[in-house]
């Protein structure tokens, strides 16, 4: 049997990037994906330049991601309903309509003005998370959907690597204004790929009310022991770890004073690891046939262990390998879990189910931000991240000794 995995799975991959769908597909993601970064590290950036407080970029961190707790679901239950491929051109093309809109206002723009447009984007992009999700699977053979899942993470990852640092030096060079303009620009090639995809059709069923369909989601996903111990071992990693990575401004800057510059390397190191990670799950590394090894777990764990050297560091090269050691975990794990989730996921499931997922993925990231900017504004960003990571380390220590178990 192993030996037969061995010989099949090489040949699906190969077999994923010559279809025309997916390739089409491919290419269109890896610009919007650059988009996503640049607006998320200039998003990030202006929060602290515009009001020198931890919290505050906490606070435009988490609104551009709290908008998926409770919108999130609701919108799951509309991606197993609409056209998929219209449906991924309103999330993009709305993505960068918000983005123009805070170019063309960001110098007269306070406070205020920003948090509600991470506010607005965070809206728009809890539709985008499950639209996302539902249509790549959609594009192959059901036998491929791990493969697009491992090669959607590298895709995203190569971009975590590049954009960052190019967008530090563009707004150093030119101003946040610039970058946002240049994600707008990298969203309008995936609004012409989605022109030419043909998704496959969602099998015939009755329709339910909204609120049936919403319950039957949620009843699918919690009945899984599967999908139930993903969700929770997600939540809590995101939450200390990926909510770290959300105030890696204060970090830089108001840590190490390094500017956006340093902003920029602190983001591509996270993205480095990432890369690494995806890289390798892309090439089958960990595939555990629809369960969580014990490695998921080991490297959640080591997750929790990054943000706590984050916070001890007082050397610029210890803090970028501990960020990048954080990166590599979270990627891990993400793609790890996902893959997981979606390889047996009926089509007209997959909206639903995936919101639960991203609820607890993107959702909880907000609320790590959150707290973790507001404790650094009050006892500072080193100790706020040891605190986190200590506090991670715990929690994290007790699903790790149930899923042993398990």
């Amino acid at each position: 049997m192993a030996q037969e995995k061995a010989l099949v799975s090489p040949m699906l991959k190969a077999r994923a990037f010559s279809d025309p769908q997916f390739r089409l597909f491919f290419l269109g993601v890896f610009f919007a994906v650059q988009a996503i970064w640049v607006q998320r590290v200039t998003l990030s950036w202006v929060a602290w330049e515009m009001s020198g407080s931890p919290g505050f970029v906490g606070l435009v961190a988490g609104l551009s991601l709290l908008p998926t707790l409770f919108t999130g679901p609701l919108f799951g239950v509309l991606a197993d309903r609409v056209d998929i491929r219209r449906a991924a051109f309103v999330t993009n093309g709305g993505l960068a309509t918000c983005l123009t809109v805070l170019a063309i206002s960001l110098p007269i723009i306070g406070p205020v003005g920003l948090a509600v447009a991470a506010l607005t984007i965070g809206i728009v992009t809890s539709a985008h998370h499950p639209v996302r999700m539902s249509l790549g699977p959609r594009l192959v053979p059901q036998a491929m959907v791990g493969q697009v899942v491992a090669a959607t993470a590298l895709n995203f990852n190569v971009a975590r690597l590049v954009a960052p640092a190019v967008t530090g030096v563009v707004i150093a060079q030119f101003g946040a204004q610039v970058a946002l303009w240049v994600a707008v620009i990298f969203y309008m090639p995936m609004l012409v790929v989605l022109t030419q995809l043909r998704p496959r059709d969602l099998p015939f069923r009755a329709r339910a009310p909204f609120l049936t369909d919403l319950v039957e989601g949620v009843r699918y996903g919690m009945m899984s022991p599967l999908v139930r111990m993903a969700l929770l071992l997600t939540s809590v990693f995101a939450t200390n770890v990926r909510g770290a990575l959300e105030v890696l401004p204060v970090l830089a800057d108001g840590a190490f004073a390094r500017g956006a510059e340093g902003l920029g390397l602190l983001t591509a190191a996270v993205g480095g690891g990432a890369l690494l990670a995806a890289v390798l799950k892309a090439g089958g590394a960990g595939d555990v046939g629809g369960r969580i090894s014990v490695t998921v777990f080991m490297t959640a764990m080591a997750g929790q262990v990054a943000v706590i050297i984050m916070g001890l560091a007082t050397v610029w090269g210890v803090a970028l390998g501990a960020t990048a050691l954080a990166g590599f975990c979270a990627t891990w794990c993400g793609v790890s879990l996902q893959a997981a989730i979606q390889t047996d996921l009926p089509d007209d499931y997959r909206g639903r189910v995936m919101s639960l997922w991203t609820v607890v993925g993107f959702g909880t990231v907000a609320l790590g931000a959150f707290a973790i900017g507001a404790l650094a504004e009050a006892i500072g960003i080193s100790q706020a991240l040891v605190v986190a990571g200590c506090t991670g380390v715990v929690i994290q220590g007790v699903i790790v000794a149930g899923g042993a178990r398990r």
